[in-house]
């Protein structure tokens, strides 16, 4: 169901942003302050390997990295490549799946990306760990991977969840979504109804599906040594979310 999902969302995803161009620049800042503390500086090669539109990428390009996106999503990854031609930014973009990555050679990166809660799209510790894996193969010795996820532990579960954004103007048309949740043990069916609301009154609403696995923080910490990664922690401030990063280690000798 992801990549449909996504696929539809793709024209309106930065509508439930109240300013997405902001959170472009915010997100772009602290997460390139995040990568120098890891010692990734700018021209390092970084994969956002969950790129949707391009919250993340934009914001790093324009802080000088070398950014190559990727994402299920043709639909997202399209709309990536409108975004950038109108900023004259270049990356490498492609649909690729992050449970394999297979257009991400080996050792060929930096920095290792996926953020906006991308990874509880994965629907078991299987899937989660066969993703971390291939995370940690695309790196080099040393590099790092970051990755930002609601905090499940904290949230409460009940169904029907409704969780509205505010209201958007977009060319003198209003917009709404709202997001509502319907728990199955550890999972849950997200409902996304989106509409749009013209000046003469006429509205036009869509229902976009997914699921999400409300795996824990400390659950993905544990899956990302189980595949290798040392140094993992838990970061609450870099983002709105909370962001774990690991780093694949040097070679021995090397450090």
């Amino acid at each position: 169901m992801t990549e449909p999902f996504y696929d539809q969302l793709a024209p309106y995803y930065h509508l439930l942003y109240g300013d997405w161009e902001g959170a472009v620049n915010v997100q772009g800042a602290a997460l390139s302050a995040l990568l120098q503390e890891l010692g990734i500086g700018a021209g390092a090669s970084i994969l956002d390997a969950a790129c949707g539109i391009g919250t993340q990428t934009l914001g790093l390009l324009e802080r000088g990295y070398r950014v190559t996106a990727s994402d299920l999503s043709p639909g997202a990854v399209d709309r990536l490549q409108s975004e950038l031609v109108r900023r004259s930014l270049h990356a490498d973009v492609r649909v690729d799946d992050l449970r394999n990555l297979h257009h991400a050679p080996s050792e060929s990166m930096d920095a290792v990306l996926a953020c906006d809660n991308s990874i509880p799209h994965l629907l078991s510790d299987g899937e989660i760990l066969e993703a971390f894996r291939n995370c940690y193969r695309c790196l080099r010795p040393g590099g790092a991977a970051v990755f930002s996820v609601r905090d499940y532990a904290s949230i409460e579960r009940k169904t029907p969840d409704v969780r509205p954004y505010g209201m958007r103007y977009q060319d003198g048309n209003r917009f709404l979504a709202v997001q509502v949740w319907e728990w199955d043990a550890d999972q849950y069916d997200l409902r996304m109804y989106l509409t749009s609301e013209s000046p003469a009154g006429e509205c036009d609403t869509r229902v976009l599906t997914s699921r999400y696995y409300a795996i824990t923080v400390e659950r993905l910490a544990a899956l990302l040594k189980e595949a290798g990664f040392s140094d993992v922690q838990r970061r609450d401030d870099v983002l709105f979310q909370p962001v774990l990063h690991g780093r694949r280690p040097q070679l021995l000798g090397l450090e």
